[in-house]
């Protein structure tokens, strides 16, 4: 999965990036850590398979609903 990709899935399931961040668990203190969801989308972070199968699962049954 590319960072246009996992956005796009994003978008279109209507989820935030704070919100996939919470779903994934990256946290910078209290805090849902959005701009990993930022990196992972503009390619300066890979995304490794298990992160995508994790997105893929989340935001297409959010999609379905």
């Amino acid at each position: 999965m590319t960072g246009l990709e996992l956005k796009k899935l994003r978008e279109d399931s209507g989820v935030s990036q704070r919100e996939l961040a919470k779903y994934l668990g990256y946290y910078v203190g209290e805090l849902p850590n959005r701009s990993m969801i930022s990196r992972f989308e503009l390619g300066y972070a890979k995304i490794n398979p298990r992160i995508e199968r994790l997105c893929k699962d989340y935001l297409e049954k959010k999609i379905i609903k």
